[in-house]
């Protein structure tokens, strides 16, 4: 992957490029959560999280070590919120369930769909993400809880359905064609 060469001349690393896509994702993903987090859970572990905002960094790039980076980058600005707002036994497996997903969410997009601009297949990479997170958070629910099987899955359903739909495939059909167009690779 080469850098770019900018219009005065200057020119930006492959590297560069790389980290700039990871610490966007981070900033877009933080400043959704500091919106949505506020409204708190609806119980089980079930929350709204903004997952379409990494969705669409991921989307505008190619599936490759930029993909990686902004993965990696939207769970560092989930991560840091959750150190600020205090610790949690659970947040090791949600920081890697965020990578996972998010990278699943670009793969089913960029890989496997046909079609990337078929919204069928949009929302299908999101539910798959998203469902792809909610198992990692489920397991650490049901690990180190004492909440049981059942719970565990309806926190899975559930976080699969705000994120992955409400909060996920809705925003990003809608904003996906717009935003791909300026900037989508």
């Amino acid at each position: 992957m080469p850098g770019a060469t900018h219009a005065d001349g200057t020119a930006t690393s492959a590297v560069g490029r790389v980290l700039l896509y990871g610490a966007l994702a981070a900033g877009v993903f933080a400043a959704g959560l500091l919106v949505t987090e506020p409204a708190g859970e609806l119980g089980l572990d079930i929350d709204f999280k903004p997952f379409f905002l990494p969705y669409l960094v991921i989307a505008a790039i190619r599936f490759d070590e930029r993909a990686v980076a902004a993965s990696v980058g939207a769970a560092v600005g989930e991560g840091v919120l959750d150190l600020v707002e205090g610790y949690e036994l659970d947040d090791p497996f949600g920081f890697v369930g965020y990578v996972v997903g998010f990278l699943v969410f670009g793969w089913v997009l960029r890989e496997v769909a046909p079609d990337e601009s078929d919204r069928r297949w949009q929302a299908l990479a999101c539910v798959c993400g998203a469902g792809t997170q909610a198992a990692f958070e489920g397991a650490a629910f049901y690990l180190l809880s004492d909440s049981g099987v059942s719970e565990a899955l309806v926190s899975v359903v559930g976080n699969t359905v705000t994120h992955g739909v409400v909060m996920g495939a809705v925003p990003f059909v809608l904003l996906a064609p717009a935003v791909l167009r300026r900037f989508g690779e």
